[in-house]
């Protein structure tokens, strides 16, 4: 069994571009950031995000962690772009996990993608 196959095909695409890693480019509305870690399960995951008229109009990431932190993390960037602020975070650990099939035993890891994104979220809250 080669090492690629432990990674599904979304999490092998999501991988290989990183989409919307970096640093939030310059742009119109309120910056916010939401962060959260666990350096004894190797991952760290900071989101930023532009919030403008209750909605996130850019998000970006940075993050440390498996090929599965990353791609959940570059997932969850993508699906918070437009979204209202009240309807709050984009994807919670169960649903990275289901789109992106991710082996269980590295559930924890997605929880500190989750919580990266619940302060995200609370962070735009406020600002609104």
């Amino acid at each position: 069994m080669s090492p690629s196959s432990h990674y599904s095909a979304r999490v092998r695409e999501l991988f290989r571009g990183l989409p919307r890693a970096g640093a939030l480019p310059a742009g119109r509305g309120s910056r916010v950031a939401g962060e959260a870690s666990a350096l004894d399960r190797g991952v760290w995951a900071r989101f930023e995000a532009r919030v403008d008229g209750g909605r996130v109009t850019d998000c970006a990431f940075r993050a440390f962690g498996c090929p599965h932190t990353l791609a959940a993390c570059a997932f969850a960037a993508e699906a918070s772009v437009g979204r209202a602020v009240h309807d709050g975070i984009a994807a919670d650990a169960r649903r990275l996990e289901a789109e992106l099939a991710v082996p269980r035993e590295k559930f924890g890891r997605l929880l500190v993608v989750e919580d990266a994104l619940l302060a995200l979220s609370n962070a735009a809250r406020r600002v609104q």
